[in-house]
């Protein structure tokens, strides 16, 4: 009798822990929740920009190692060009150091480290130079000493890496979480052309709407996202030579709807709102543009 207690309360404690833990799998924000030990989570995400014109696609492999280590790994891709990848890849290891648990309520701290590799690296050395917005919004430069101003997160076609770094802090309060970063990352210039490190922030929040009460593992589960990103970035330089309209403060904010089936099946849309900017390429040359954001994620146990 006092084992079937036991494995009653275990296996409630685990529906439950399958209810808490959704609201946390943000769309576009690093959670210090890892993936369970074992388990492979493939997504392929896309974004639209200027009214379903653009389109920047990612698909991303992610496996949790251990209990506390996960790799994620970031692909970009075109469905132009014969499908070939456009720009990056990004592999991460973050890595879940602290948790402080209470009675329907939890705190989670990672950290988490990656490069940013260009794949179809492209050296910037004349005075005229063509880089993507986003995939097959292509605009050029010419003598752009003073004029190339737009950061490395925006550009594809650099052959600049980056060393990536991030402490992040997750809590979940029975149906909220609060999930923060902050990180800082450095480029490194293959010949002339250096993008300026930058500083990257984060506060995001989701909220468990469905379902309601929880009974069954593989209920439904409706999440809703607000999520904001910020970026500082220091400036860009050209054979060591300060760009000077280049750097400056980025803000964005993210409105998403998620819905996980059988906690194996998540379906995503959202929308980015860019919030703003003081950067100079955003203030006068080209305003950045919204985007729509739809993704599908697939997780199983290999």
């Amino acid at each position: 009798m006092n084992r079937s207690k036991l494995l009653f309360v275990f296996l409630i404690s685990f529906l439950f822990s399958q209810k808490v833990l959704s609201q946390e799998l943000f769309m576009n924000s690093p959670a210090a929740a890892n993936i369970s030990k074992g388990r492979l989570e493939i997504r392929n995400n896309v974004m639209a920009y200027d009214d379903f014109r653009y389109y920047h696609n990612a698909v991303e492999v992610n496996y949790g190692l251990t209990g506390r280590l996960t790799i994620y790994n970031h692909f970009y891709y075109t469905l132009s060009d014969g499908y070939k990848f456009i720009g990056d890849y990004e592999p991460m290891f973050r890595y879940r150091f602290k948790d402080i648990d209470g009675k329907n309520s939890h705190l989670r701290f990672a950290g988490q480290m990656g490069f940013r590799i260009p794949v179809d690296s492209r050296s910037i050395v004349a005075d005229e130079v063509e880089y993507e917005l986003h995939p097959g919004h292509r605009i050029k430069v010419f003598n752009f000493i003073n004029d190339l101003t737009v950061p490395i997160i925006d550009f594809h076609t650099t052959d600049n890496y980056t060393l990536r770094s991030d402490i992040i802090a997750t809590g979940l309060f029975h149906k909220l979480a609060i999930s923060g970063h902050a990180g800082y990352n450095i480029n490194f210039a293959k010949d002339n052309f250096k993008f300026g490190n930058y500083y990257d922030f984060g506060l995001s929040f989701g909220y468990l709407i469905l379902p309601t009460e929880y009974e069954s593992y593989d209920q439904v589960n409706l999440n809703v996202y607000l999520e904001n990103k910020a970026w500082y970035f220091e400036k860009n330089k050209f054979l060591n030579q300060t760009i000077i309209n280049s750097g400056g403060f980025r803000m964005d904010t993210y409105l998403g709807l998620q819905s996980i089936f059988y906690s194996t099946f998540i379906a995503e849309i959202g929308y980015k709102i860019a919030v703003h900017s003081n950067e100079y390429a955003e203030t006068q040359i080209e305003k950045r543009p919204g985007a729509w954001q739809f993704s599908l994620r697939y997780l199983f146990f290999l």
